[in-house]
């Protein structure tokens, strides 16, 4: 059988490439930022090695409100 790969992935890794950029522009240490927000350090680690597809809802808005921004500008290309 050939592979198959749908957008959903392809979705998560646009997410994953946007909050990247995101952190550079605005200078954001993983490790920094995590404490600010008070979020496991492991979970944003996580989401940006791949090693777990999702991010969740409270960190991204915890994460968001320390950058000053909404959650929605974490994720923009």
């Amino acid at each position: 059988m050939g592979e198959v790969t749908g957008p959903r992935g392809q979705e998560i890794g646009a997410g994953r490439d946007a909050l990247r950029a995101f952190m550079r522009a605005h200078h954001l240490a993983p490790t920094r930022w995590a404490k600010e927000a008070g979020v496991p350090l492991g979970e944003i680690l996580g989401y940006l090695t791949g090693r777990t597809r999702h991010i969740s809802a409270a960190t991204v808005a915890k994460l968001a409100a320390i950058a000053g921004v909404t959650p929605d500008d974490l994720f923009r290309p």
